[in-house]
């Protein structure tokens, strides 16, 4: 699978609810992302929705099940998971973003989703009672301070309809790569960790949270010896937190990593 760099369709939906300084530079990083992150990977090129999102895809797998429902990106970035929502048949996609550049690439381009230039908590304070079946935070959540991410998550509750679902792919801190995602944007706040998802899934209502490491898939030769590596080394990463802690600490152990908590 592509690697946390090229799969990563980070985007800024929210803006750091602290004064100072601090959140002028992140309020305008956020304006800007376009500018000042996503362009520098592609945004002068002609856009491939389809090679673009094939890493989303796979590390998701059946978490794409959403033919017929409708669907929240949240931070939706240039516009790579609204259009594999489309592709897989959702029946209505709204993505949601602070970037107006980056929602206006993905126009350019043909993804067809609704589209919000908005907060996310904001946006989602807006949106009525059990409304939605699944809502997607990839590579957002750490952008938010501790309260801000909270009240995130009650109002994605408040909005999915029961047994509905919250994916989100965050920032891995049991990884011994987990800082380099960290502090991978300037505008990340946090890193999360099995223990902390458990955490805020009690904290804000929902069911059992599930978890699954953002690593490599194998979907032929090159993909398949990276994935059987990697699996060596997790042994590895394992057997030494089996030494220090006597816990594997939850088995997910990649830089980045997805968890899942639904509605009951």
């Amino acid at each position: 699978m592509e690697s946390m760099q090229s799969a990563n369709k980070d985007a800024a939906g929210s803006v750091l609810s602290v004064g100072g300084t601090e959140s002028e530079a992140h309020g305008r990083v956020v304006k800007d992302y376009f500018a000042v992150t996503s362009k520098a990977g592609w945004a002068e090129a002609p856009a491939d929705f389809s090679a673009r999102s094939l890493g989303l895809a796979r590390g998701l797998g059946d978490w794409l099940d959403i033919a017929g429902l409708d669907v929240i990106d949240l931070g939706c970035g240039t516009g790579e998971l609204c259009w594999l929502l489309q592709d897989r048949g959702a029946r209505r996609v709204v993505g949601v973003n602070l970037s107006q550049d980056e929602i206006d690439y993905a126009v350019r381009w043909g993804v067809k989703a609704e589209f919000v230039c908005e907060e996310i908590l904001a946006f989602l304070k807006g949106t009525p009672d059990e409304s939605v079946d699944r809502v997607y935070a990839m590579n957002i959540l750490e952008h938010l301070d501790k309260d801000h991410l909270v009240a995130v998550l009650e109002q994605c509750r408040r909005c999915l309809r029961p047994d509905g679902c919250l994916t989100a792919m965050v920032p891995n801190g049991i990884s011994p790569y987990g800082t380099m995602t960290r502090y991978w944007d300037i505008t990340h706040l946090l890193a999360f960790t099995p223990s902390s998802v458990v955490q805020l899934e009690r904290l804000c209502g929902f069911g059992d949270a599930l978890f699954r490491e953002w690593g490599p898939r194998p979907y032929g030769l090159v993909s398949t010896v990276r994935y059987m590596i990697w699996q060596a080394i997790r042994q590895i990463i394992r057997f030494r937190l089996m030494v220090e802690t006597g816990s594997d600490k939850g088995r997910i152990y990649t830089s980045d990593m997805l968890f899942r908590l639904t509605k009951r």
